[in-house]
């Protein structure tokens, strides 16, 4: 299990977009372009701030709470086709590849934990040669219902970036990492100065 902070978890759960790789700002500029022909460019901006802010939450969730069902599925559309055209450009963070091997060198279970689309993901991780993951959950089931049904081993740790990811890690006891480098959390420094977390990293190098 690797070691963190005197912990030796026996399993990690790693948030994606922002966390895994290099996303997030991709998808605010996707998720823009496929509102645009809805929303007029006030409206547009409050959506496009409403989706970043609620990251961590399944799309389906967020467009359809906006959107009538007919819309909405439009819009869903249009922004997995633009995520699909983006895959060419999207990395994983820095330190990744070499932090998941020192998970599956110390036996380690390792899971995505996302609210985004299983398929994307899958993907993304096959394209950057990352698709080494004993489980990927996604969307559109939410991180809590996929955690009452995982059967995972404690100690266990959740790595995110999101205010959403915080609130996942302590409705189920989990220690919990942030990281900054490409969050959208803009209240961040904010929040955890009254939220614990184990640990505030820009990327997966500190833990190597």
């Amino acid at each position: 299990m690797p070691e963190i902070g005197g912990v030796r978890y026996r399993t990690v759960f790693f948030d994606f977009d922002g966390v895994v790789a290099d996303t997030n700002n991709i998808k605010k500029e996707n998720i823009r372009t496929a509102v645009s022909d809805y929303l007029d460019p006030g409206e547009t901006q409050d959506f496009v701030a409403f989706f970043t802010a609620n990251n961590g939450i399944p799309r389906e969730n967020k467009v359809y709470s906006v959107f009538d069902r007919e819309t909405g599925r439009q819009v869903l559309q249009a922004y997995a086709d633009l995520n699909r055209d983006s895959f060419a450009q999207i990395r994983t963070t820095p330190g990744f590849h070499r932090f998941l091997e020192r998970c599956k060198k110390s036996e380690a279970a390792t899971y995505v934990l996302s609210g985004g689309n299983v398929d994307e993901i899958i993907a993304i991780l096959k394209q950057n040669n990352a698709d080494r993951f004993d489980g990927i959950y996604a969307g559109p089931e939410t991180k809590s219902e996929h955690l009452k049904r995982i059967p995972f081993s404690r100690p266990a740790l959740l790595i995110g970036d999101s205010r959403h990811d915080h609130e996942v890690a302590m409705e189920f006891e989990l220690d919990f990492i942030f990281m900054t480098r490409f969050t959208q959390f803009t209240d961040w420094e904010e929040y955890f100065r009254t939220n614990l977390c184990k640990m505030l990293i820009t990327n997966f190098e500190e833990l190597l």
